[in-house]
């Protein structure tokens, strides 16, 4: 009886240690916090390089975020959550600039603002200018446009240093590798401090000048740390600083030194975050212009996904018919509207019972020539897509009867 008693305190007590360890697991989990790097943008493509890339590759990236559902986050939002004051979201996200160059008003604002999404600057705050003072040739903003982003919400201002950012060697690595806010060779921690605190100094009291903003997040240059630079960062109001180190990072601990991946061309975020999910055979119901059908589909996520190539043969005999074709040196689907659709004869096939695990596509779907970042998946050579993601491309209109559990289709 004794022994009984014993075996069940023990059941309890393991059930409770595996189940503090899971409770554990998912709030570390849920202060994992992917943070991405951009600098310039432009709109020539063959301009990019590991620091730039194309307006429409911003675009497409962050066509991404907003289809796959995923917040966008400041660093005031950062410091709002490690208070306790803001709930982590569910798919949370940070985008961050470095440096201030006017791409990033003329060209990034203006996606942030269609997708959605926010971002955090932080700029050299010696090569920001009034307008004023600006050159036509300048590569940097202006003060006037830091002032309309900080003051919409979309954008939070950071600081990049006042002009420690290697200026001796236009901005580009140093041959020593001192790079930054790095210490001298020599150089003592009183003058250290002295150097770089007056040059943090400076570039805080500009930002509040032109900005109006209070300045609590600092980027370092080069991704260079300097271990005598946090009691500086934290002297002058700092509660949040990022590195360039690659890898997703965790607000658990601290805001500080927190690492970011770095987005190029080839490393864009539908391939840094492509979406893992499990898919279930499903059927939906659908109405096209009244008439009842069934589409085969793939649950994922809580949404049906269906077929692209089933959808052009239910609307071929429509007004909204669309063609569909693949296009395998770029590795994509394209959509025509108002073009008659030929099926191959593969469609409407049935689908292999069992849950299995898919990936999103890492590849935008062209729709009339234009290419577009949404959600889908490519399932056993098929690409599967919302319907109504496939509506807003294609020219039908997507609606939901509720009572019916019913997708309605005008085309």
């Amino acid at each position: 009886m004794i022994w009984a008693k014993r075996k069940r305190k023990w059941r309890m007590l393991v059930a409770g240690m595996l189940a503090a360890c899971c409770l554990c697991s998912s709030a570390a989990a849920a202060q994992s916090l992917p943070i991405v790097m951009y600098h310039d943008l432009t709109q020539d493509e063959n301009a990019t390089n590991k620091m730039t890339v194309t307006v429409e590759r911003f675009r497409l990236d962050m066509e991404f975020l907003k289809e796959f559902g995923y917040t966008a986050l400041l660093p005031a939002d950062l410091i709002a959550i490690k208070q306790g004051t803001q709930q982590m979201p569910q798919k949370p996200i940070m985008i961050t600039f470095d440096d201030g160059y006017r791409s990033n008003y003329d060209w990034a604002y203006p996606v942030l603002q269609q997708t959605g999404m926010k971002a955090a600057i932080a700029v050299v705050a010696y090569n920001i200018k009034p307008q004023a003072e600006a050159s036509e040739t300048r590569h940097s903003m202006t003060w006037e446009e830091v002032k309309e982003m900080a003051d919409s919400g979309v954008v939070e201002i950071g600081l990049h240093t006042y002009n420690l950012h290697n200026p001796k060697y236009s901005g580009n690595a140093a041959p020593d590798g001192i790079n930054g806010v790095m210490r001298l060779r020599g150089e003592t921690e009183s003058a250290y401090r002295q150097r770089v605190g007056t040059d943090l100094k400076m570039g805080i009291e500009r930002i509040r000048q032109y900005s109006g903003q209070e300045v609590r997040y600092f980027c370092y240059p080069f991704g260079a740390y300097d271990y005598w630079m946090q009691p500086l960062l934290e002297e002058n109001g700092f509660l949040v600083s990022t590195l360039t180190k690659p890898a997703t990072a965790s607000i658990s601990s601290s805001l500080y030194n927190l690492p970011r991946y770095t987005i190029t061309m080839e490393n864009s975020i539908p391939v840094l975050l492509r979406q893992r999910e499990k898919a279930t055979p499903s059927q939906a119901a659908v109405t096209v212009n009244g008439e009842q059908h069934t589409l085969i589909a793939y649950n994922i996520g809580g949404n049906n996904y269906v077929r692209v190539r089933d959808v052009a043969t239910l609307l071929k005999d429509t007004a909204s018919g669309f063609d569909v074709q693949w296009n395998e040196p770029m590795r994509r689907v394209e959509l025509a509207s108002f073009t008659p659709y030929t099926p191959i004869g593969s469609e409407n096939e049935p689908l292999p019972a069992g849950q299995r695990t898919v990936q999103s596509i890492t590849e935008p779907t062209a729709a009339d020539g234009s290419l577009h970042m949404i959600a889908a998946f490519n399932i056993d050579g098929c690409t599967y897509y919302k319907l109504r993601s496939l509506g807003e491309l294609c020219a039908f209109a997507v609606d939901w009867d509720e009572a019916s559990h019913t997708v309605l289709i005008t085309a």
